[in-house]
């Protein structure tokens, strides 16, 4: 393996100085192939349909032809590779998850050190072929490393980011049921499209985010009605209800009764 130094770019990303007063990027097409590797969490990074809510240790692989942008805050350091300069790198990197979770520290630092240096020699004053040569030598170490922490994990990565998500909306489901919580309000605190967010929860968990959120609103209603301390209305209002009747009808379709039958079938047991 040779490629030459103007077909390898490497060095850090970060939002806050080089995009600062943005919130996102703009979609993409990738041309090289872009290892990221994630100094920090904040943001979330999206490739084709993937969506992966950026933390230390998220090591990202985009593809060439692959459309991408990202949520910032995001810092990083990145590699980019030309493709088809190399049938190994092209088939390794083509095989590649586009997202991998670091869970090890010292992993983290070390793939982060050998980084640095690529960055370094990138930028030293010593002679163009001695930086070449280093830089090969540098890749062909980062390769490597990424080749034995990708191997096998595809799946997993898919499904911890998935899960971190639907984790993340039942989160917030559980801390805003009351308030303002239709789907496009947990897709925006989450940063992703709420179709998708919509599907994903949809799959895991066998009920969409709106039943979830009815069956929550539901749960504190029976609460409510059984302390007897307020009216059907002020439950309706106390649960994020918009109106009476619409919690009426949500509750009948929940438990088979309405509001009112529901206490009156509690005072009969008592």
């Amino acid at each position: 393996m040779y490629l030459p130094k103007e077909d390898l770019q490497c060095g850090v990303f970060d939002s806050t100085i080089l995009r600062r007063g943005h919130v996102k990027s703009q979609d993409r097409r990738v041309v090289y192939y872009e290892l990221e590797l994630f100094h920090t969490a904040g943001g979330t990074s999206y490739v084709e349909e993937g969506y992966y809510p950026t933390r230390r240790g998220m090591l990202l692989c985009a593809k060439p032809g692959q459309i991408r942008h990202s949520d910032f805050p995001v810092r990083c350091s990145f590699l980019r590779i030309k493709a088809g300069l190399d049938a190994d790198v092209d088939r390794l990197l083509s095989a590649a998850p586009d997202c991998f979770y670091i869970e090890d520290d010292d992993k983290i630092e070390e793939l982060m050190g050998l980084l640095a240096k690529m960055g370094s020699y990138s930028v030293s004053s010593a002679s163009q072929e001695l930086n070449t040569m280093r830089m090969n030598a540098g890749l062909m170490e980062i390769l490597y490393r990424c080749m034995r922490l990708w191997q096998g994990s595809h799946e997993t990565v898919v499904e911890q980011s998935v899960n971190q998500i639907v984790r993340d909306a039942y989160e917030y489901i559980n801390e805003n049921f009351s308030g303002d919580c239709a789907l496009k309000d947990i897709a925006n605190a989450l940063h992703i499209s709420p179709n998708h967010l919509h599907t994903m929860f949809r799959q895991s968990t066998g009920s969409t985010p709106y039943e979830t959120v009815s069956q929550r609103r539901i749960e504190k209603a029976k609460k409510l009605i059984v302390t007897g301390e307020m009216t059907m209305s002020q439950i309706a209002l106390e649960t994020g209800f918009c109106s009476q009747s619409h919690f009426n009808k949500v509750f009948k379709e929940k438990t088979g009764q309405t509001p009112i039958a529901y206490r009156r079938s509690l005072l009969e047991e008592y």
